[in-house]
């Protein structure tokens, strides 16, 4: 299976930015929106990337299976096998084959493929975590109720905003992560691992803000059309929704950068 990957970004104006910025201690939300002009064509290709569409589809399944008849059935016919007892780590195994056998059928995979993977297993291990008894470990009932509660508009708009928030995070550090590396040590913008650590937190939570604006979004296209197809929803209008969520996302992180530039 063929494997595509973003690589580095080219030496560009618009990178030689980003590295400026960095070396001039510029605050993260700036250095975020600097990365998304140089990364555009990245950011751009996302929208078409087959592993990205199909997170998102999954992740409109589980609040479709919630509604329907016989929810395991239904998770069932979208790929995703949850043994009987399942626990929240069979979930996360259970998303993550799902999208690693759809990867297998157009015989493609991609880095950004692989980060909405890792972003939707981690939001919905997130999403669902709080919902389970503390006390006591968890029986397959618990974690069926968890998955239901999805089903709930408000929830779903809860779980597509981290995932979207954590999907940003993730491939924002891609692209910075080397770069970085090559600004921590005496001297240099981060002294030491603490201040590098503290830039990574920082911007984490400027990706969980900005995610703020997809989260009334999601639950009122959720509602929207769930009540318009009869209680499924199409890949189509799961596709024009992975798409604007998106770049809603990129739209807020630069108005984002913009506001603090002032």
């Amino acid at each position: 299976m063929g494997h595509v990957r973003l690589g580095l970004l080219p030496r560009s104006k618009a990178w030689n930015e980003v590295v400026g910025l960095i070396a001039a201690g510029a605050d993260v939300s700036q250095i975020a929106n600097a990365t998304i002009n140089a990364a555009e064509k990245a950011f751009s290709f996302v929208l078409g990337d087959k592993g990205y569409t199909e997170a998102v589809w999954l992740m409109a399944q589980l609040a479709i299976a919630a509604k329907q008849a016989d929810f395991s059935a239904h998770l069932e016919s979208v790929g995703l096998s949850l043994p009987a007892g399942a626990s929240l780590p069979d979930v996360a195994a259970a998303i993550s084959a799902a999208l690693d056998r759809k990867a297998d059928t157009y015989g493609q995979n991609s880095d950004l493929g692989e980060i909405a993977q890792r972003a939707l297993i981690s939001a919905v291990t997130e999403h669902l975590a709080p919902k389970l008894p503390s006390l006591f470990s968890p029986d397959a009932n618990d974690v069926k109720a968890a998955l239901a509660s999805l089903g709930k508009t408000r929830e779903f708009g809860e779980l597509s905003r981290t995932f979207f928030a954590k999907l940003t995070d993730i491939s924002l550090g891609y692209f910075l992560s080397k770069t970085l590396d090559t600004h921590l040590g005496e001297g240099m913008r981060f002294a030491t691992l603490n201040q590098k650590a503290q830039f990574d937190l920082a911007l984490t939570t400027h990706c969980r803000e900005a995610s703020l604006i997809v989260e009334q979004f999601s639950s009122d296209w959720l509602s929207k059309n769930r009540f318009e197809q009869g209680g499924v929803i199409s890949r189509k209008a799961t596709d024009n929704f992975a798409s604007y969520a998106l770049t809603k996302m990129k739209d807020e992180l630069k108005a984002g950068a913009r506001s603090d530039a002032r």
